[in-house]
């Protein structure tokens, strides 16, 4: 079985194409899962490698070694196991441009997941935090497919539990999830809610890669509603929240999505020179996609962008392993920019054919509305009505008024050149009535912004007191913690006057001197360790033991310089002289005999 598991996924890596360097990552994990004994190991094995398809859109792949690793975990009779399989993968992060059949596979398999853990009823095993997590991973799916309602309907599903829910991870990704939705159906400020109910839990529980990922999603609310700046802004905090961390991966994230935001070269040229440099491959096909939408849009020379494709193979593989349809139609964008509308025609000829096979219905405008383009450069007037028309069949919903409003706009110009003037009056009023809801969009979209920054501001002052109160806190327990100190210290001091042993000031001492070093190095690792560190335990670990190198004997010095002072001839002295014992033995004298005294004084007068 595990030598047919092999030979299958081999044979596919070669039917697929892919790249040498692709292949032999595939051949590694493949020969892991081969070697695995135990049936975790296997199972670990079979999920690094279905989430190595997973990133790289080879869904039908991914689903096969999905299964295989199903049946291996329900044949140990392990839910753990069984869990891991449904929900320890990549599938959600499905693209958006993915067929019909992919959309359909990752559906039913996070749906089997919700099932098996409503089913579960162990004690051992909190089945609220998977459940929560499928229907989140399903709205999210849905999402992407277009169908906004039913995301919405399960991100809902979701948040019902969250009382319930233990992780707080899985509770930050369903607030996450349910912004997503509200934003892709275009309520900003509810996205911007629950966005910073995310960053609250995620401060909190100081979960700082998911600090980072909600700067991300703030940055994309802020860049649709057309604020470039913030956007900038939003990515710049999650530059410096990785770098803090020194985490590589994330600040490749940063840059790439900076080149996004920015169209700026600069900032993709740094995300692929730090991924070369940490020799992490699996970010660098985004950052070049996104790249090469720069060429496409900006440079609008076919033959450099073309060139620039074709010199990437790993891009190259990653559009045809979305799809024949995908690929198609990302020639024809680049051959459209670059002016060259019959190249364009043909490869959106060739995307429309593989589109109603293997895509969803609601992709059909976007290839149909940019042949109705290149017909419409020719001057072939005839055919740019056509697919115009054929493309505005699929404009529903608000999220496509913008192609409505710019579709009939040009329908009207065609067919007013063709002197059909009742149809191009029809299509003008169309064009101006979706017109007029557009700027009413964008009044809304401006109070909306204003909505996002006034509750930003909120949550920025909220976080502002928190940490103000937290640092209050911390204060006060510092203080209380120098007077408990010097309490003692004090009380060692006033214990030297009376007559204790030695082995008494010795553990006092030891005590007073443990307390004090320990305070110190907790001042210095909640001040200037872990910041000069990074949190990094090993750089921890030594500063420590330095730390501790050097206290250790001074503490020594201190302790019998202490006990040398409290044993000394002078103190001795003074403890003989303004002994306790007889002040207080003439105390209690003047209290039982005080006529005696009277009459003392008396005759002194």
């Amino acid at each position: 079985m595990r030598s047919y598991f092999l030979i299958l996924f081999l044979i596919t890596a070669f039917n697929f194409c892919i790249a040498q360097k692709s292949k032999k990552e595939i051949d590694s994990l493949c020969k892991l899962c081969t070697i695995s004994v135990t049936e975790p190991d296997k199972v670990d094995a079979l999920n690094n490698l279905a989430n190595y398809f997973c990133t790289n859109k080879l869904y039908k792949q991914a689903d096969s070694v999905l299964t295989e690793q199903l049946h291996i975990a329900e044949l140990s009779n392990n839910n753990s196991l069984i869990l891991k399989t449904y929900f320890d993968n990549y599938i959600s992060g499905i693209s958006a441009w993915s067929t019909k059949e992919d959309f359909d596979r990752a559906s039913d398999f996070i749906q089997r997941g919700i099932d098996f853990s409503k089913s579960i009823n162990s004690k051992s095993i909190n089945t609220n935090d998977y459940v929560a997590l499928g229907y989140t991973r399903l709205a999210c799916i849905l999402r992407k497919r277009g169908e906004k309602d039913k995301a919405l309907e399960n991100a809902n599903m979701a948040l019902m539990n969250i009382q319930n829910i233990q992780s707080d991870s899985v509770k930050a990704l369903v607030y996450l999830e349910l912004g997503d939705t509200y934003q892709s159906k275009g309520n900003s400020v509810q996205a911007c809610k629950n966005y910073n109910t995310a960053f609250d839990i995620s401060l909190k529980s100081k979960n700082y890669h998911l600090e980072s990922d909600i700067y991300h999603r703030l940055a994309d609310l802020y860049y649709l509603l057309g604020d470039q700046v913030e956007a900038k802004n939003n990515l710049l905090k999650s530059v410096g929240v990785n770098k803090k961390l020194n985490y590589g991966e994330g600040l490749i994230n940063d840059y790439t999505s900076l080149g996004r935001v920015t169209n700026e070269i600069y900032y993709i040229n740094l995300s692929l020179a730090l991924a070369d440099s940490l020799h992490i491959d699996k970010y660098k096909v985004r950052a070049k996609n996104i790249l090469l939408a720069i060429y496409t849009t900006k440079l609008k020379d076919s033959k450099r962008t073309l060139d620039y494709l074709n010199s990437q193979a790993d891009l190259k593989d990653f559009y045809m392993q979305g799809g024949l349809g995908n690929y198609y139609f990302e020639l024809g964008e680049i051959y459209r920019f670059g002016n060259n509308m019959d190249s364009a025609l043909q490869y959106f000829t060739l995307a429309e054919t593989d589109l109603f096979k293997t895509f969803d219905p609601d992709k059909a405008k976007y290839v149909y509305s940019e042949m109705a383009a290149c017909y419409g450069a020719r001057n072939d007037n005839s055919n740019a009505i056509t697919y115009y028309e054929k493309a505005l069949k699929y404009c529903t919903g608000l999220v496509n008024l913008t192609y409505v409003e710019s579709i009939s706009d040009s329908l009207f110009q065609l067919y007013q050149l063709q002197g059909d003037f009742k149809k191009a009056l029809n299509y003008k009023i169309v064009a101006t009535a979706t017109k007029d809801t557009l700027l009413q969009l964008s009044k809304d979209k401006d109070i909306a912004l204003l909505g996002v920054d006034r509750e930003n501001r909120k949550h920025d002052e909220e976080v502002l007191q928190e940490e103000e109160r937290s640092k209050n806190q911390r204060n006060i327990q510092y203080m209380f913690i120098t007077i408990a100190i010097s309490i003692v210290f004090l009380s060692m001091l006033v214990i030297g006057m009376f007559a204790v042993s030695k082995l008494v000031i010795k553990i006092l001492g030891y005590f007073f001197f443990i307390s004090l070093f320990e305070f110190i190095v907790m001042l210095l690792d909640n001040t200037f360790l872990n910041n000069a560190t990074h949190g990094q335990p090993l750089k921890l670990w030594l500063i420590k033991i330095g730390l501790i190198g050097l206290l250790v004997p001074l503490q020594h010095f201190l302790e019998s310089n202490l006990i040398k002072f409290l044993e000394s001839r002078k103190l001795l002295e003074a403890r003989t002289r303004f002994s306790f014992s007889k002040w207080w033995h003439r105390v209690k004298k003047q209290a039982d005999n005080p006529e005696i005294e009277i009459e003392k004084d008396v005759a002194v007068l």
